[in-house]
């Protein structure tokens, strides 16, 4: 399935100063025991605006803090919200730093009271005078203090862009130290702080330090392996200074070990027991990627469970393990289309939004997973929801990623991406090699396209054998492309004539074997998909985009021909046309629909159905409901102009009659001819798919409907009544166009009936209300449907009689059908057998053979010769089968074929009559004529 129209969350509100104001989101945390434990809430800093709250799992605003218009912000706030053991209060605090009007760290205070329904919000502020650098990074560290105070038992870690270190209190009424340590020092002067991260150790034993113990043990210092006060894990990501683009080797990492306590000391505080530097990393450099800009797509993000250090720009993603000794790219890609967001929601999978699509990649098998098209999203004005989307975060156990377009705060449900929920204590397993296959995303259109080099592999699926056929078929496809945009097709069939023609003078395209491959890329420029929705009620759902853009009629003609023009066809090369997006499954009747709004002749829906590709039965139903409408509705206005006709209402009844059975597109001709091809296609499937489409698509009207052409077409085809009697006239013969064999008619009346059900047919009863008010019509109704059943008891009863008899007379006329299909097979055609026939009937007296013609059917009937004239014999013109009951065949080719050498030589004269004499039967008559 595709991923579903994103859900909105909230509605922020827009910065003060539109131009140069900026939205920064953050995570809100809980702690506990000095745990940090994620919340399923944001924190919104909008400039000049407000610091406001949201709840992801219930979308609301959970509170909001009033700031100066003044205010800008520097970089994403953070939030706490705590229990206080000792009383019962709430206690929330949200800490951002401000760049205007002064250089801050604003902290405010919410409390709430178990019974006090209005918070208490205070606010409080430390001014940062000793650096003008503008905050990056606001952080928690949390300490395991047992006795846990109103103020919080953790402290609040500032980082600078110059690489400054502060670390201050809960309540910002205290700096316990800033400093710039000397591993950053070394690099202040050409490097700059890009981005930090803040881990718990117990998170980084799990991943960032799970093959280096020496590391964890640096970091405890002279703290015991296990028990409180652990230390909290820095980790620093510094650029080079003032550069557009920046490559991996210049790209420092530095990990720092924040201790959970600080110490004093009156002869001060060491640098070591401040902040203890633990290593600095030198990242590879990616495969293609010595250079990446560092525009406003670029973004640094650490996922702690896995120690992946990854970095997103504007055409792929990477991924580092810091995990191991040397760091490695674990996962890397890299597209053509310029992302606008990445972010990562799994081990092998990210999210990732372009202008194109927004999509969920799979980084290790390189695929697409689920997509939409951003151009899908309506969330509500298009002044709100206008701009591109970006990533914030996302919350595993709720399987939503949350992100921001425009004003719009949305949330993607990525739930549907594992087919099987997974148990509570096993991570769902993802990025598996059956969901990648055919999803890659080098195997999108480009299988069509030999302009850039000309592989093996692309050319063996399109029958290619070398570079000559592999520019040839470039060509063509070019001059596909070209009729296709310019809307001719003309064009499109000169070109398919030329490149499959059998020779360059050929008019009519192959009828052998043609490559799969090629005949898709055909369709993928044949239909299309568009945004148009249907309002017909009988026509597919408004999420149906299959149309056809063009239709060169040779071409059709000759995919349908050769089978290639199907609904399972279309698709697969609609999907390889349209990716690296994943299209959603076409709704039932898109393929039917798109050509029947291509033609309203319905010409071109006929003669697909005429073919011999297989279309699934409820493709078939839906093209059933669609015909059994269309013949409602002509029928119903040819019964009403007939009443105005006899009643004299209507003085030119010709012309009325005219207009009304040819002023529609689509004729009486083509809707029964559409609906008989319909019946007998779907007559192919098996009968239980067919009673499960005809139930849940044909409601019980059109049911009934399908049930009384059916047996029109059971009486007007003679199996209802004798050979000598006259069948009853149709309305039109258009109705039994083409005629419907007697098995059809019989399957398809049984699986109608079932369709129907039992309780269908209990509901025909008129209920006690009705008989009591006396509706007339719904009685009337009600014991037509119920003589329904009785009707077709005794019309299936007469056709069985009618098989009988017919099987009767077949053992009678054994004989003579069987050498009657003897000569039909040794002739070259059934024409020719024919001509055979009426010729030696034209030899025979003329008053010895008539031609009748009963009830539809040209009968040749041979009387007995009177005594006395030719053929006394009983042989009325050698219609007496010979005894061996074998045709002779005398007519002996003039050229023959050696077996040895496979050398044709002419015949002689005695050898073609010794061939005649060998061919005579060995039972004959002959007659000498003297």
């Amino acid at each position: 399935m595709d991923l579903q129209t994103p859900s909105v969350l909230a509605q922020l509100p827009r910065p003060l100063h539109a131009a140069t104001g900026q939205t920064r989101i953050g995570e809100v945390n809980s702690l506990a025991e000095g745990k940090k434990r994620k919340r399923y809430e944001l924190v919104v800093a909008v400039d000049g605006e407000a610091v406001n709250i949201y709840n992801v799992q219930t979308p609301k605003l959970v509170t909001s803090y009033a700031v100066s218009p003044q205010s800008t912000f520097s970089c994403r706030p953070c939030s706490v919200r705590r229990k206080l053991r000792n009383k019962s209060i709430v206690k929330r605090q949200t800490y951002a730093a401000i760049t205007k009007p002064e250089h801050q760290i604003k902290c405010f205070v919410e409390e709430i009271s178990t019974g006090s329904s209005a918070p208490t919000i205070s606010s409080s502020g430390a001014s940062i005078t000793d650096s003008k650098s503008p905050v990056n990074f606001v952080g928690i560290v949390p300490s395991n203090t047992v006795d846990e105070s109103e103020n919080g038992s953790f402290d609040i870690l500032a980082v600078q862009n110059d690489g400054r270190i502060r670390r201050l209190s809960s309540d910002l009424k205290t700096q316990y130290w800033s400093i710039q340590h000397s591993e950053i020092a070394k690099t202040a002067s050409t490097h700059v702080v890009q981005t930090c991260f803040l881990i718990d150790l117990e998170d980084a034993k799990k991943g960032l330090f799970k093959r280096r113990q020496d590391l964890a043990s640096l970091a405890l210092g002279d703290l015991p392996s296990t028990g409180t006060d652990e230390p909290s894990i820095l980790l620093l990501v510094s650029h080079p200074k003032d550069t557009k683009t920046v490559s991996m080797e210049s790209v420092h990492i530095q990990i720092f070990s924040v201790p959970a306590k600080t110490t004093t000391s009156p002869g001060g505080i060491e640098e070591s027991q401040r902040l203890r530097h633990l290593q600095t990393i030198q990242l590879p450099v990616p495969a293609g990627l010595e250079k990446v800009n560092t525009n406003n797509s670029f973004q640094w993000n650490f996922h702690s469970g896995t120690a992946g250090l990854h970095f997103s720009f504007e055409n792929g993603f990477v991924n580092f393990d810091l995990s191991q000794y040397s760091p490695a790219v674990s996962a890397q890609f890299v597209l053509a289309d310029q992302f606008t967001s990445v972010m990562r929601i799994s081990p092998q999978c990210v999210i990732g939004s372009s202008d194109s699509l927004i999509a969920i990649y799979d980084t290790q098998f390189k695929s697409v997973q689920r997509s939409i098209a951003p151009k899908d999203i309506a969330l509500g004005p298009v002044s709100s929801t206008n701009g591109p989307t970006v990533f914030i975060s996302y919350f595993a156990k709720l399987g939503l990623a949350v992100g921001v377009k425009a004003n719009t705060l949305i949330a993607f449900d990525v739930t549907s991406l594992h087919s099987q929920p997974a148990p509570s204590l096993k991570r769902s397993r993802d990025g598996l090699l059956i969901d990648a296959i055919g999803r890659g995303i080098g195997s999108s259109a480009s299988q069509w396209d030999m302009s850039k080099k000309h592989r093996s592999d692309d050319m063996a699926p399109l029958h290619l054998k070398n570079a000559e056929e592999a520019e040839t078929w470039q060509k063509f496809t070019m001059a596909i492309d070209h009729a296709s945009r310019s809307q001719k097709p003309d064009l499109f069939d000169m070109a398919v004539l030329s490149y499959f023609g059998a020779s360059e003078s050929s008019k009519d395209l192959p009828h052998s074997h043609i490559s799969p491959e090629s005949t898709l890329f055909l369709l993928s420029r044949i239909f299309t998909m568009k945004d148009a929705a249907v309002t017909d009620k009988v026509s597919a759902s408004s999420s149906s985009q299959l149309r056809v853009a063009l239709w060169p009629a040779k071409t059709c003609e000759w995919l349908i021909r050769i089978g290639h023009l199907s609904p399972d066809n279309v698709e697969i090369a609609l999907r390889r046309a349209c990716k690296p997006r994943i299209l959603q499954s076409f709704p039932t009747g898109s393929f039917i629909q798109a050509l029947i709004d291509s033609d309203t002749s319905l010409s071109h829906v006929n003669a697909v159905l005429e073919g011999p590709a297989v279309i699934a039965s409820d493709e078939l139903a839906f093209a059933l409901k669609f015909f059994l409408g269309q013949a409602r509705m002509h029928s119903g206005v040819l019964e009403e102009t007939a009443r105005l006709i006899t009643d004299g209402e209507i003085a030119t009844p010709t012309q009325e009659l005219t207009r009304h059975l040819e002023g529609g597109a689509a004729s009486l001709k083509h809707i029964f001819t559409g609906l008989n091809l319909s019946l007998q296609t779907i007559h192919a499937q098996p009968l239980p798919s067919v009673v499960k489409s005809l139930r849940s698509l044909l409601s019980r009207p059109e049911l009934i409907s399908m049930v009384h052409h059916l047996r029109l077409s059971l009486a007007t085809g003679g199996h209802t009544s004798r050979f000598t009697e006259n069948p009853p006239t149709p309305i039109t013969l258009d109705q039994i166009t083409p005629s419907l064999s007697l098995d059809v008619i019989v399957d398809l009346i049984t699986a109608a009936v079932d369709a129907v059900g039992p309780s269908g047919w209990i509901s025909a009863l008129p209920t006690d209300n009705e008989l009591e008010n006396g509706s007339d019509a719904a009685v009337d109704s009600a014991s037509r449907e119920m003589e329904l059943i009785a009707d077709m008891k005794s019309e299936v009863s007469a056709a069985l009689a009618g098989v009988e008899e017919a099987t009767y007379l077949k053992g009678i006329l054994r004989e003579y059908l069987r050498f009657a299909r003897q000569v039909v097979d040794s002739s070259s055609t059934t024409a020719d057998a024919v001509a055979k026939i009426e010729e030696s009937a034209a030899s025979a007296p003329s008053h010895l053979v008539r031609c009748e013609k009963l009830n539809g059917a040209d009968l040749m009937v041979f009387a007995r010769p009177e005594e006395g004239e030719e053929g006394v014999d009983g042989d009325a013109s050698g219609k007496i089968l010979p005894l061996s009951l074998k045709p002779w065949s005398l007519d002996v080719s003039r050229k023959k074929v050696l077996n040895s050498t496979g050398e044709v030589k002419t015949r002689t004269s005695r050898e073609v009559g010794y061939l005649r004499r060998k061919a005579a039967g060995k039972y004959s008559f002959e007659r000498l004529v003297v």
